[in-house]
């Protein structure tokens, strides 16, 4: 019994750490728009939080998703600024493909 249960044990924990990972086209956008925002950025710290750009997704059109979320530039120094990221995200077979990014004052 005590090996059924440690089973069970180890079962959840593992669908946890995988439920962590993300995998949704949300969290595959939202990692696609950071590295879009990062190439853009011409070599700037900047610091996205990938969880807030994910839970903003929104459906536009056809297999499109508009995410926004706030990015931080030049994170902990003394010219440390934000601003907003407003992304867009056609999602197709091979992964997302990042359409347009902006950054909005």
């Amino acid at each position: 019994m005590a090996s059924g249960a440690m089973w069970c044990a180890m079962i959840v924990v593992a669908t946890v750490a995988l439920g962590g990972c993300g995998g949704s086209r949300e969290s595959a956008a939202a990692a696609a728009c950071e590295a879009a925002a990062k190439e853009r950025s011409q070599g700037k710290l900047l610091a996205v939080d990938l969880e807030a750009l994910a839970a903003s997704a929104v459906p536009e059109g056809e297999d499109v998703l508009r995410l926004q979320a706030p990015v931080t530039f030049d994170t902990g120094l003394q010219s440390q600024y934000s601003q907003t990221l407003d992304c867009r995200v056609k999602i197709t077979a091979e992964g997302p493909k990042v359409i347009r990014t902006t950054f909005v004052f």
